[in-house]
């Protein structure tokens, strides 16, 4: 049996659409697990409805405690072989459960993870990791950095996982706890298996949270334990092309320090001053002027702004920033219209 925890919270508007496209599974053999993490609109009854409709649906209430908790919560209550996420605005395709499953069995992976649709702002975006393939963990190192590098390890519903080998989500991070929940479950595999067919349907809206300074340092902390961990677990598996796959596991935290710098211009609780001021931050953090020149900026945009920020020119960066915005701003808006 397929065990499915969905973690919900104030999601009325969406979760229909989410838990339809489990139930309607060409593969029924499943559970699914609804965990309401203290949802203040009418969430709570909605779960209550679909359990009462349907016997494989189970409903967990609790104070909010936020995704990890909740996602915590429903693996202690599956009850299934295997396990799998989602969150409650997004949804899957119907054969998702069907071909995921019989991946497993016939490669006898540990791990099996898809390709996705990523919805933005009106547009869909496939992402794909690469040709189907089976790796093993002891000669996998650069299927592995090849994943991280795409982005493919930073998320858990994108993935079939064996349930006797999951570990937990750490609910003190704000930032990276799905990464780290899945090279700790890594730890315990010795064959994952990718599908290149998008099976997921990943909705994303524009951020609307506006970060304090201190928040956006403390991101920027937390990014940078998530790349030290994850060049530990590099080092732990594949000795050979330390120097070299460090290199490509940094890029992805100097990617991070580009991105918070390209979020700025969006974030209207902060006045223009503070806003350079978390600039120059970033330019002077000690991590980034030692190890800034070790990344590979494959875009030109972050070429470019590693170049002043290593310089500390701090308005040119923003200006920078504010024109990505606008190109990024005008491309979504050319693909709304065909």
């Amino acid at each position: 049996m397929y065990s499915v925890v969905i973690p919900v919270y104030n999601a009325g508007g969406c979760l229909g659409r989410c838990v339809e496209s489990w139930l309607g599974q060409t593969e029924g053999d499943l559970e699914l697990i609804l965990v309401d993490d203290g949802s203040e609109d009418e969430s709570p009854a909605l779960c209550d409805a679909f359990a009462e409709r349907d016997r494989r649906v189970r409903v967990i209430h609790q104070a909010n405690a936020g995704v990890s908790a909740a996602r915590n919560a429903g693996i202690k209550a599956a009850r299934g072989m295997y396990l799998l996420f989602t969150d409650s605005d997004d949804y899957v395709a119907s054969d998702l459960l069907e071909k995921l499953g019989q991946c497993m069995q016939e490669t006898g992976a540990d791990l099996v993870l898809c390709g996705f649709h990523h919805l933005y702002d009106g547009a869909d975006i496939p992402k794909l990791p690469g040709k189907s393939r089976v790796f093993t963990l002891k000669e996998g190192g650069e299927d592995f950095l090849c994943l991280y590098e795409q982005g493919f390890l930073n998320m858990p519903w994108n993935k079939l996982y064996r349930r006797e080998r999951a570990g937990r989500f750490d609910t003190s991070l704000s930032l990276g706890e799905d990464l780290l929940f899945n090279l700790d479950y890594l730890e315990r595999c010795e064959k994952a298996a990718v599908l290149s067919e998008p099976l997921c349907f990943y909705i994303q809206e524009e951020q609307k949270t506006t970060l304090s300074s201190e928040k956006r340092k403390d991101r920027l902390e937390l990014a940078r334990r998530i790349c030290r961990e994850t060049e530990a677990f590099y080092d732990r598996h594949w000795s050979e092309g330390r120097e070299a796959g460090h290199r490509r596991i940094f890029t992805r935290y100097m990617n991070e320090v580009m991105d918070e710098c390209g979020k700025l211009p969006a974030d209207r609780g902060l006045t223009t001053g503070e806003k350079l001021r978390a600039v120059r931050a970033m330019a002077e953090d000690p991590w980034v002027r030692e190890r800034g020149d070790e990344a590979v900026y494959r875009h030109a945009d972050y070429r470019i702004l590693w170049c002043f920020l290593r310089r500390r020119m701090v308005v040119c960066v923003y200006v920078l920033c504010v024109l990505r915005r606008a190109v990024v701003q005008m491309v979504h808006q050319v693909r709304r219209m065909r």
